[in-house]
Order: structure tokens, then sequence, then C-alpha cells
């Protein structure tokens, strides 16, 4: 194995105080509403995202705050992080065919936006920092989007999976599979 290698535990990252403030700043009424939902003062949160402050902002209040605005730049920031994607689940209650065509011309806007942005991008032979930037933020909304449509699709016209007794599965030697329609 190779040397050992320098770990730093960062207590709460930059990308994380990042998500946190864009999730704050889409509620309504920005610090004051966060400071609202989560039944503290205003300052007890500009503490806890203090980028030299000793006090971390608890990924519960960033969670309930997230669920509040609507948003998903918490779980978006993670993903990120963690080199993967979030994929938001649309309730399947409120869903028809019309709504799938949505989610997939969503998704081709998405791709079409980010090509005109590579060729204006590459048109000097060079990507620069604010340049990848741009693009890795619409090369991940590109994947996002096209992940949402294609997971809304497969939970809409798939047939639910039915329970399986492990027990059976394992004595059959058979694996489970979804219930598409082959």
């Amino acid at each position: 194995m190779g040397p050992k290698q320098n770990w730093k535990a960062e207590k709460q990252p930059a990308w994380l105080v990042i998500a946190i403030k864009k999730t704050i700043a889409a509620l309504p009424g920005g610090y004051s509403d966060a400071a609202e939902w989560l039944d503290v003062t205003e300052n007890a949160i500009f503490n806890r995202l203090r980028a030299d402050g000793d006090q971390i902002f608890p990924m519960g209040w960033a969670l309930v705050l997230q669920r509040a605005s609507g948003t998903t730049h918490i779980a978006d920031a993670v993903s990120r992080h963690s080199n993967s994607v979030n994929v938001p689940l649309v309730d399947i209650g409120e869903v028809d065919n019309d709504v799938i065509n949505n989610h997939l011309l969503d998704a081709i806007t998405w791709m079409g936006k980010h090509s005109e942005k590579v060729k204006l991008a590459i048109a000097d032979g060079v990507i620069d920092l604010a340049e990848r930037e741009s693009l890795e933020d619409d090369s991940h909304q590109v994947i996002a989007k096209w992940m949402e449509y294609n997971t809304l699709l497969y939970r809409y016209f798939c047939p639910p999976e039915e329970k399986v007794d492990a027990r059976s599965v394992q004595l059959a030697g058979v694996g489970v599979k979804n219930n598409c329609v082959e």
C-alpha cells in the first residue's frame, strides 16, 4: 500500500455552507424564516455558518430548511461532493403521460443549453475555470434531469415489484428482476 494519505477532517466544508446559504436564501423571509423554522435566533444561524467559527450547522437543521424551502441544494451538494447525482423522485400519484413528456422535454432543454455552452467554451480552444464551473453545474443538471425522467418513466409504467420471500429466491437460485415486460 502507498504512503498514508493525510486526510484533513473538515468540520464543516465550504461547499456545504454555500448549499445551506442557498437554501436559506430560497426561503421567502431568508434568515428570519430559517430562524423561525428552527426555533432559534438568526444569530444562532449566522454563528454556525461562519467560516472561522467554532460551531457547526447541524445536518438535521439543514434538512429541515431544505424541506421548508422546497429545494434540493443540500442534497445536490452532498451528491456532487460524493461524485454522484441526486435524483428527486416525483410523486407518482400526480403523474400522467404529459408530466412524463414534460420531464423529457426539460432534460432535452438542459442538454441543448449545455451543448451551446460547450460550443462557446471550446471556441478559443481552452476551457477556463469560470467556464468549467458553469459547465459542471449544467452537466449536473443534465444528468439529474435525465435520471429524473428515466426514474419517473419506469416507476410509472413498470408494474410494482411483488414482495418476494427471500428464502424461496435463495433456494431457487433466482435473482430478483424488475417486473417490466420484456
